[in-house]
């Protein structure tokens, strides 16, 4: 499978070219189950010198029925636990820009100006290539919570925080294998 130049692939072959060669990414590939806390994955690790089209692009062809392809947030330096910020908005672009500025006053400002958004078909991905520690995003997936005042819509996916909480990871999806999805996410205007 080719990947558009418009693919979150890129942006992350981007990052991975900044970091040592040894940088360990985390893939997966799970079946989509509405309403369920558990969470079954196959992990995939690959260094940032094996990131390649060519590998990413087989394990998307290669995809077993109705499961799909997702990065995990994880990156391993030296041992070390770092995060690449990541964001599931359940809105479109148009409400996105609406809230960009609250958006910017609510995350950190290195985070927010690595921001890069992509359109997943029925809503949006944001992924940041600002890396921070663990710790840092805790905090971060606590602020995405405060995006959206109470009682107005909510803009980012309040499920999709608790699973990645209680899993230790962010996740975003890299391929449309089930009917669950209508679209691979692909790059966004904003901003």
């Amino acid at each position: 499978m080719i990947l558009e130049e418009t693919h979150p692939f890129h942006l992350i072959k981007n990052l991975a070219s900044s970091l040592s060669y040894d940088a360990e990414f985390e893939f997966s590939i799970y079946e989509y189950e509405p309403q369920s806390i558990l969470d079954h994955r196959e992990i995939i690790r690959i260094t940032a010198d094996r990131l390649s089209e060519n590998i990413i692009g087989r394990v998307i062809s290669a995809l077993p029925k109705n499961n799909e392809l997702a990065i995990h947030s994880s990156v391993r330096i030296n041992k070390k636990l770092f995060h690449i910020p990541m964001i599931d908005f359940v809105t479109s672009e148009h409400e996105i820009l609406e809230k960009i500025n609250t958006i910017r006053q609510i995350l950190p400002r290195d985070v927010f100006n690595e921001l890069s958004f992509f359109n997943s078909g029925r809503s949006c991905h944001a992924y940041s290539l600002k890396l921070i520690k663990h710790s840092d995003w805790v905090s971060f997936m606590g602020r995405l919570l405060l995006i959206s005042k109470p009682n107005e819509t909510q803009i980012i996916d309040t499920r999709w925080i608790g699973h990645r909480l209680l899993a230790g990871y962010s996740s975003l999806r890299w391929s449309n294998n089930s009917s669950h999805y209508l679209a691979i996410p692909t790059k966004s205007k904003i901003l």
